[in-house]
């Protein structure tokens, strides 16, 4: 779980600062991309995309519910901050991409399980058809 937390707040951040880089101007150093409202927001949404990516079986569930937790992660920075960068669709961005991250990560991982795990019989002998 804790795996899935880092990687979350991980690309949280590498998605927040290139959101961030979108909207300020080009003589801004790296550390205040990082300290920035939506880098914060973005964080704290692959957090909970991380726990949710660990809690769900399905590639396509962590997607879709990792885009309804990025709106909804957003809207409430927007209700509390104010701060009002079309909170519905940079949630639904920020989201996308994080469920898209995690999808394909499960679907690596368990492809490299299968791959392993039928070399593995292969090695033991089922799959020497002998007449």
């Amino acid at each position: 779980m804790l795996q899935k937390i880092a990687i979350g707040i991980l690309f949280g951040v590498l998605i927040g600062m290139f959101i961030t880089s979108l909207f300020v101007s080009n003589d801004t150093i790296l550390i205040e991309l990082f300290l920035t409202k939506i880098t914060a927001t973005s964080i704290i949404t692959g957090v909970f995309c991380g726990v949710y990516a660990y809690i769900s079986k399905s590639k396509l569930q962590i997607f879709l519910v990792s885009i309804i937790i990025g709106i909804f992660v957003f809207y409430v920075k927007y209700l509390v901050t104010g701060h009002h960068y079309d909170p519905v669709t940079m949630g639904a961005f920020v989201g996308a991409m994080l469920g898209g991250i995690f999808a394909v990560l499960k679907k690596i991982i368990r492809s490299i399980k299968i791959y392993i795990k039928l070399q593995r019989h292969r090695k033991k002998g089922f799959n020497n058809y002998e007449i």
